[in-house]
């Protein structure tokens, strides 16, 4: 090859644009010695750079190709300044031809800057693959604008969905607040925080009611909250609070507003959770001060005809035992007297067991005892009863249990308890009396073998004046006030009641109590 221009040297700029160019690219004088050949060009040929730049171009060409270059293609270039889409071949390295399209354009000189031919070869095999990704690009570009179209009516389509949907909530909406207007209890679903996400009008109402005048509202306004004793609840007891901490609970009963003008209210809360996350409660407020107010005038009236009976019963049944008393009485006077006595026993405690409901949530007087000596008090009592209905009586108690608890009170849950396990125990049944302690807890079992309990028996069993059907046909007396008012001192205590049977003859009943062990 031919000496031909030194190498050119080109701006950073050009050079960077100019070597990683997708086509082969040549630069050469109008004498067509090559100045600069790109990367693209070299690697596709086969060539080094030394080997090509300051070269002639046509030492590129074969023979038949050379000609043609210097005869037709140079020529038009002086005259028009531009060639294109030459068929000509490259002769590489080991003398290989590479089949190509050459277009030329020469520049026009300017001051200082001489004309220059800028080359471009495409090879033949890399213009297929151009053409082929070029037809690519097309097509996907057309499956793109249909995609895109099918994209756009979708989301027309969802945006028309979303607009019925949105139009379909806000009438739920309104229907749900319509709804929860027209009911007569309170409802709010609140968040983590207690602020209401959602509330009627009675639940507002109740608010106002709690609100101190002055305050703006919410649980930071110190909200006039009492417990069932009426004594102001702690912020943390408020049911709201709870019910945002997570809480579920039923009927727990508080009173709202100022002394002199407080309602009482049963709330209950259910916790709103999504999948692993709490995410606020619905609490419900119903308005029970006129079910209070009734129930406590019952209880007045109770405790007033009850105490005004039991003073003339408890004369009779004096005077009756005076009389029984007398060894010389005959035998045709003694016996309608102790039908009067027994009747008039009966009434007696059914008027003690009148009172001591009406009066079961006066306050206990609690002390420190030993419960084994009041649980062989009352066995001791029971004896006669036992041994009435063939009904043996063991025991599994420890030597002591200390307790600090109101020594009469428990002392009739103890004897309301074994009356009736012996009471339900006839012909031969057994009544099994243990007691034990934990660091927290005493717990009493009372165990008989008696008719059992059905399991709606045991759903009712805590019910004033709740009878059996079992107990009613087999005329066993009572008045269905003793597990009640058991139910009620032991509550008083902070303590539980339990109640487990198999309905039939042997399989009896447990009545387990768990009071709270001494501190």
């Amino acid at each position: 090859m031919a000496s031909g221009h030194s190498e050119a040297s080109f701006p950073a700029e050009f050079e960077a644009m100019f070597h990683p160019a997708p086509t082969g690219h040549l630069v050469t004088g109008t004498d067509a010695n090559i100045l600069a050949a790109n990367d693209t060009f070299l690697d596709w040929a086969g060539l080094e750079r030394a080997a090509v730049q300051g070269t002639s171009l046509l030492d590129l060409f074969p023979v038949g190709d050379r000609i043609m270059y210097a005869t037709h293609v140079l020529p038009q270039l002086a005259t028009t300044g531009a060639c294109g889409d030459l068929a000509l071949d490259i002769v590489g390295s080991n003398g290989h031809r590479h089949p190509a399209l050459v277009s030329v354009t020469r520049s026009t000189p300017t001051e200082g800057e001489p004309a220059v031919d800028r080359i471009t070869v495409l090879g033949t095999a890399y213009r297929r693959g151009y053409e082929r990704e070029l037809e690519g690009a097309l097509r996907r570009a057309e499956e793109a604008e249909v995609d895109t179209t099918a994209h756009r009516n979708a989301l027309a389509e969802s945006e028309n969905e979303l607009r019925i949907s949105l139009r379909q909530s806000r009438m739920n909406e309104s229907l749900l607040r319509t709804i929860l207007n027209t009911v007569d209890i309170g409802i709010a679903v609140v968040d983590t925080d207690a602020n209401p996400v959602m509330k009627n009008s009675r639940y507002q109402r109740d608010l106002d009611h709690a609100t101190p005048n002055g305050a703006g509202g919410g649980t930071d306004s110190g909200l006039l909250v009492c417990g069932p004793d009426r004594t102001t609840l702690v912020s943390q007891d408020i049911p709201l609070l709870r019910a945002a901490r997570g809480e579920s609970f039923s009927d727990s009963l508080i009173w709202i507003g100022p002394p002199g003008d407080q309602r009482a209210l049963s709330v209950s809360a259910r916790p709103v959770s999504e999948p692993g996350e709490f995410t606020g409660s619905v609490v419900a407020y119903s308005d029970v001060t006129r079910l209070i107010d009734a129930v406590a005038a019952k209880d007045d009236f109770l405790a007033n005809v009850s105490h005004e009976l039991r003073t003339p019963m408890t004369s009779i049944v004096g005077y009756l035992d005076l009389v029984l008393d007398d060894p010389d009485l005959p035998g045709q006077i003694a016996a309608p007297l102790k039908v009067a006595l027994r009747n008039s026993e009966r009434l007696l405690r059914l008027v003690n067991d009148l009172l001591a409901t009406a009066t079961a949530g006066s306050a206990m007087a609690p002390r420190d005892v030993d419960l084994a000596v009041l649980i062989h008090d009352s066995i001791c009592s029971a004896a006669l009863s036992a041994q009435g209905n063939n009904v043996t009586i063991t025991t599994n108690i420890p030597p002591t249990l200390p307790a600090v608890l109101d020594p009469l009170r428990i002392s009739q849950v103890l004897d309301n308890l074994l009356s009736n396990a012996i009471k339900f125990s006839p012909d031969g049944g057994h009544v099994a009396v243990s007691a034990r302690h934990t660091t927290e807890h005493i717990m009493v079992e009372i165990t008989d073998t008696g008719i059992g309990m059905t399991p709606e028996d045991l759903h009712e069993a805590f019910i004033r004046f709740f009878r059996s059907d079992i107990v009613r046909k087999a005329a066993i007396p009572g008045a269905g006030l003793g597990l009640p008012i058991t139910k009620n001192i032991i509550e008083a205590h902070h303590g539980t009641i339990t109640l487990t049977s198999e309905h039939g003859h042997g399989h009896g009943t447990t009545v387990t109590l768990t009071l709270p062990a001494p501190q």
